[in-house]
């Protein structure tokens, strides 16, 4: 388990330093790419939605309002 840990921390230093970013704060949406396809690359900017400091408590999006709603942090089930 140690050198799983070790190489995931290893894997996001290597992430960051090729972004230009040197602590996970500085790491930007637009900055990550998943490959969607065989073919193509997107940015997690283009693919999740992303929210403000306070915003989901506040006013969440449309598409998660259901489920924020539902939200129970006395219980978890799906």
């Amino acid at each position: 388990m140690e050198r799983f840990q070790r190489a995931t921390v290893a894997e996001a230093q290597q992430i960051m330093a090729s972004t230009g970013v040197r602590f996970p704060a500085g790491l930007r949406p637009h900055m990550l790419r998943r490959r969607v396809d065989p073919h193509r690359v997107r940015s997690y900017a283009d693919l999740y939605d992303w929210l403000g400091p306070g915003q989901l408590p506040a006013e969440p999006p449309p598409d998660w309002a259901q489920d924020w709603a539902a939200a129970d942090p006395g219980r978890f089930t799906v």
